[in-house]
């Protein structure tokens, strides 16, 4: 599948992106704030208003480590932690996945609720990993071939605004 970033947030501290894919109409984060914005179970609710509340604060702040889980290298999800006397397993929780380059540059990938305990387990999230590991190889490749360090902000937004993906 072939695709470009679009632009999601610009602020001072942060530039965040998501894939869109050719032939689709929406970017991978449109297309999980449609499919879980409307969980009427209270535990889903909670998770997906923390992670808008995240990635508002990070236009406030930026990418920082802290706000994310880690799930391998530069490959995290949000929420971190959600506060909530029990969880029911049966109900499941949401993730969302990103591709974290550097407090300032982050790439939102897709989402969604599993029951899985790891994502590996779960054939969608897992998925979504792969996807954004294949976006991560395509960015690395562009980085060294131009010489761009991740910390280098105008020059890996060049490339993250050409790069076809």
């Amino acid at each position: 599948m072939m695709g470009r970033f679009e632009l999601i947030l610009e602020r001072e501290r942060v530039s965040i992106y998501s894939p869109k894919y050719d032939g689709e109409d929406l970017n991978e984060f449109d297309k999980f704030l449609i499919a879980n914005r409307n969980h009427s179970h209270p535990q889903l609710k909670k998770y997906f208003d923390a992670i808008l509340s995240v990635i508002e604060k990070m236009g406030e702040t930026g990418a920082y480590e802290r706000y994310f889980r880690p799930e391998g290298g530069n490959i995290k999800a949000i929420p971190i932690f959600i506060y909530m006397p029990r969880i029911n397993k049966k109900v499941g929780k949401m993730r969302l996945y990103c591709l974290r380059l550097s407090d300032r540059m982050l790439i939102i990938g897709g989402g969604g609720v599993t029951k899985a305990q790891k994502y590996q387990d779960d054939p969608v999230m897992l998925k979504i990993i792969d996807d954004l590991r294949d976006i991560e190889r395509n960015i690395n490749t562009a980085a060294k071939q131009e010489d761009i360090n991740y910390e280098d902000f105008n020059a890996l937004k060049q490339i993250i605004e050409t790069i076809t993906i």
